[in-house]
């Protein structure tokens, strides 16, 4: 038995108007991707703009399931692509024409059959952490870090890997201030990130945890992490505006910047819960 078919109108790379049938998704097919937005009920698209009476952003599963920025997402682990779409409002269902793809890194028109050749996809490692991460930050209340970490996605989407790793240092610090406020702890006076990572790690009682004992060798060595994730701002981001000449920031680079402060980031945010679970290791 196949699965069963919805009827749909297709548009891509510029081709003539044409309908097929699309596939419905089994309970066990993904249709996640990067440019959905859960709400009540159902999913909405970032990628459909609501022009005019009848469009809407909403889409159906079966729509994600077969667009084609989702299978590059699903098939090659890519966010930098992106579709122009429109959703239109229709019964029984919502109709979708995607109009074309474009890539962030490549700034030029794409096809999924390119996308699985392609060689400058972030590792799925990031891509699954990122995802993971942002949604412990929305889960819990670090709003701030979300957004931060939401600018370091596009920035690695767009081949800005300066930027990337600015706002990756900037999550990390978010992560730090919101733990903070959660607590109803007073900032350090100076806020650089180092200071914030002393003043967080003592008010999360690190230390104070029996479970940390073990590894507290590796929350030390942290600290200097956290310093030298600092410098590779100060040098190699564009936090402190760009020159005639600025670095060459490489992928790689941009990748284990966003990693450091996701994994760090990661930490400090199930320390806050285990805390405010009661499992704060002073009992």
């Amino acid at each position: 038995m196949g699965r069963p078919v919805t009827r749909q109108r297709h548009i891509a790379r510029g081709d003539a108007d044409v309908s097929r049938e699309w596939q419905e998704p089994s309970e066990d097919d993904s249709v996640e991707c990067h440019l959905q937005r859960e709400r009540m009920g159902g999913l909405l698209c970032t990628a459909a703009k609501r022009r005019g009476r009848y469009s809407t952003d909403e889409v159906s599963i079966a729509m994600c399931f077969n667009c084609p920025a989702g299978k590059v997402y699903r098939e090659v682990g890519c966010s930098s692509v992106t579709p122009e779409l429109r959703v239109a409002q229709a019964a029984p269902r919502n109709l979708m024409t995607v109009l074309s793809l474009f890539c962030h890194v490549r700034k030029r028109s794409t096809t999924l059959d390119h996308c699985l050749t392609c060689d400058l996809v972030p590792a799925e490692t990031t891509r699954q952490l990122v995802t993971a991460t942002r949604g412990l930050f929305e889960s819990h209340g670090f709003y701030a870090a979300y957004q931060a970490l939401e600018e370091v996605r596009e920035a690695i989407r767009d081949g800005d890997n300066e930027h990337a790793i600015t706002r990756s240092v900037a999550c990390l610090e978010s992560v730090m201030r919101v733990c903070h406020e959660k607590l109803n702890e007073s900032l350090p006076t100076r806020r650089q990130v180092t200071d914030l990572w002393r003043s967080t790690r003592s008010i999360l009682r690190f230390d104070a945890a029996e479970d940390f004992e073990p590894v507290l060798g590796v929350l030390n060595s942290l600290g200097g992490v956290v310093t030298n994730l600092g410098g590779v701002r100060n040098a190699l981001s564009d936090a402190h505006g760009r020159g005639v000449d600025p670095p060459v920031v490489s992928q790689a680079t941009a990748e284990l910047a966003l990693n450091t402060a996701m994994t760090l980031s990661t930490m400090l945010v199930r320390r806050y819960i285990e805390m405010q679970e009661g499992g704060d290791g002073n009992d």
